[in-house]
């Protein structure tokens, strides 16, 4: 019992970590880059996809952060999971919610992946990876709205300076556009 008065305490002590959404929406510039990185993916992507997919995936992490009434840093939001103060918001959760919201668009420019990056270990991490459609896994952009809790955080794949990604297959064939 006194653990969990301890728990309690911790988890009242970071309620001010507690994410902000009205500072959370999506900046101008953020959607420029976004989409000019889009486009660079291949000569057949549509600047139309690539505009809203950009939007697509810069406002839903927004819409995650207040489902998963996110606590930052996310370290301390997987903590509360784990102790069950919480109930979602892992990376891997992050990442099926985010690829079932992007799925709905049907983009005929991209092929969504299911990237992870140190596979079964304590410090395992998974997320989105967009390619130009058909194109390989290890040309795509990286798409993480976990990393700075519901700020969408992306880079080309080879590019993540704290990351090295491998692409889970069986995950890209049933979460994502991935066909057999």
């Amino acid at each position: 019992m006194k653990s969990f008065y301890v728990l309690f305490l911790i988890a009242l002590l970071f309620t001010g970590c507690s994410v902000k959404q009205e500072s959370l929406h999506v900046k101008r510039e953020g959607l420029e880059k976004l989409t000019n990185d889009l486009m660079l993916l291949g000569e057949n992507v549509r600047y139309d996809e690539a505009r809203l997919f950009a939007y697509e995936a810069l406002n839903y992490p927004h819409v995650l952060a207040t489902r998963y009434a996110l606590v930052s840093p996310p370290t301390f939001h997987n903590f509360l999971i784990n102790t069950g103060l919480k109930e979602r918001g892992l990376c891997y959760e992050w990442s099926e919610d985010m690829m079932a919201h992007l799925k709905k668009a049907r983009y005929k420019s991209f092929d969504l992946r299911w990237g992870v990056a140190n596979k079964g270990e304590f410090d395992e991490h998974n997320s989105v990876v967009v390619v130009a459609k058909g194109a390989p896994f290890h040309s795509g952009i990286l798409i993480d709205p976990w990393r700075n809790s519901g700020e969408l955080y992306w880079v080309k794949l080879d590019e993540d300076a704290t990351y090295h990604w491998v692409e889970n297959l069986e995950r890209s064939r049933y979460f994502g556009t991935l066909h057999p």
